[in-house]
């Protein structure tokens, strides 16, 4: 039976960029994993976005059993640290 996962390549030094610095001040190596977790989601996805509501931030929660406030984080990501980008609800 065929593999279905696919690769991505991503850079060896992500952890020293300074947008994922300053995430880490705040959210640590945890909010780091989390990062990475919702990168693969938005890989697995057609259009590579994921909807930003409140499912969406419940199966990110589920899926990484994560400590952190999902929504918080990701609106952080967003406005604070511009590791994402918001278009259109997405």
């Amino acid at each position: 039976m065929a593999k279905e996962t696919y690769y991505f390549s991503h850079d060896s030094n992500a952890i020293t960029d300074t947008k994922i610095l300053n995430m880490r001040s705040d959210y640590g190596m945890e909010g780091y994993g989390l990062f990475w977790a919702i990168i693969e989601m938005l890989r697995n996805e057609e259009n590579y976005k994921l909807e930003c509501s409140k499912n969406t931030y419940r199966a990110v929660k589920t899926l990484t059993n994560t400590t952190i406030d999902v929504e918080q984080y990701i609106n952080d990501c967003i406005n604070d640290y511009q590791l994402f980008k918001e278009d259109e609800g997405f």
